[in-house]
């Protein structure tokens, strides 16, 4: 699959345009900028779909919003409530919409109480941040410690940009579907309950055949499942591969196919099948389950990071009565 890459230079991501005025923002998942967004020039308007992971990022967003399509967004909208698709909020005009479903609403607000506590005490983070780097210089395993390391660099990350950050919260509240109308196309914002989290939102673009799934789509890389439904995500999943949408972007990965999805689908079913098994037998829900997983996915476990929390909330979901 090919696509342009714009020209827009910024440090932070990668620009890629998949059709006239469509653009797919791609952060580096090793990177510290490793969620993806969306800018859709709808004609004689914009919308943007999620604004990064740090005001930083938000900024050169804004910035490329501007280059791109000639204007600031009409719409903000967000696929759901975790930081890392919204610290750039401060770069938009506070007169903008800023789109969440009902749902979405109150655990995105407990997650910008709590950055508005780091804004408020910039010397407890620090402390924290130093604590945090002494740990990871302890630790002995080479995953764990390279997944601390990353971790380490996007919490550094976002010390050097505290005097940036502003918490903007969402003042526009949609359910279900949301259609948003411009001279030259269509979008449509589509909620999904119970997924990834308790609220998710697509955008698709029909005519186009696009679709920007947020945190539905990881590609090539473990899914993170620590608030999910893993049985509704699997089944919101084979809809994406059975739809007429062609292109999908998702919230972390690089752009793919239809064949991309399949392989999400199947390496969260993957994970399911080991956790049952572990379940079924009265063994414990550990970090090293990966091993149990078929190829390529045992590959993506490799960084360590998340696959301890993952196990446990698939088999509580699977299993609520799991003390793992």
């Amino acid at each position: 699959m090919t696509h342009t890459s714009k020209q827009f230079s910024s440090p932070f991501f990668e620009i890629r345009e998949l059709a006239q005025g469509v653009f797919a923002v791609l952060g580096d998942r090793e990177g510290l900028c490793h969620s993806n967004a969306a800018i859709v020039d709808l004609g004689d308007r914009t919308l943007v779909f999620d604004t990064l992971t740090l005001p930083s990022y938000g900024d050169d967003l804004a910035r490329a919003c501007r280059e791109l399509t000639g204007r600031d967004p009409c719409w903000v909208a967000f696929s759901h409530y975790h930081a890392d698709h919204f610290l750039g909020n401060q770069s938009f005009p506070t007169s903008t919409p800023f789109m969440v479903t009902q749902a979405m609403l109150a655990p995105m607000d407990e997650s910008m109480v709590q950055y508005q506590g780091i804004i408020d005490d910039p010397d407890g983070f620090k402390q924290e941040l130093d604590d945090f780097t002494a740990t990871c210089e302890a630790e002995e395993d080479a995953n764990k410690r390279k997944a601390m390391s990353i971790n380490l660099a996007r919490y550094q990350a976002l010390y050097r940009d505290l005097g940036k950050l502003r918490i903007v919260r969402p003042n526009t509240i949609f359910e279900g579907k949301m259609v948003l109308s411009g001279s030259k196309r269509t979008a449509e914002l589509i909620e999904v309950a119970h997924a990834h989290t308790v609220s998710d939102v697509y955008l698709r673009l029909p005519n186009e055949g696009i679709c920007f799934m947020g945190d539905l789509g990881f590609f090539d890389t473990i899914p993170f499942l620590g608030y999910a439904d893993p049985l509704h995500w699997i089944g919101t999943l084979r809809e994406f591969e059975s739809s007429a949408m062609t292109t999908f972007v998702p919230g972390h990965g690089v752009v793919g196919g239809t064949d991309k999805v399949t392989l999400e689908r199947e390496c969260i079913e993957a994970i399911v099948a080991a956790v049952g098994e572990v379940l079924a037998s009265g063994e414990e829900v550990t970090g090293v389950l990966g091993e149990r997983l078929p190829e390529p996915f045992r590959s993506w476990e490799g960084d360590g990071r998340f696959n301890l929390m993952n196990y446990r909330a698939v088999a509580k979901s699977i299993h609520p009565d799991s003390q793992d």
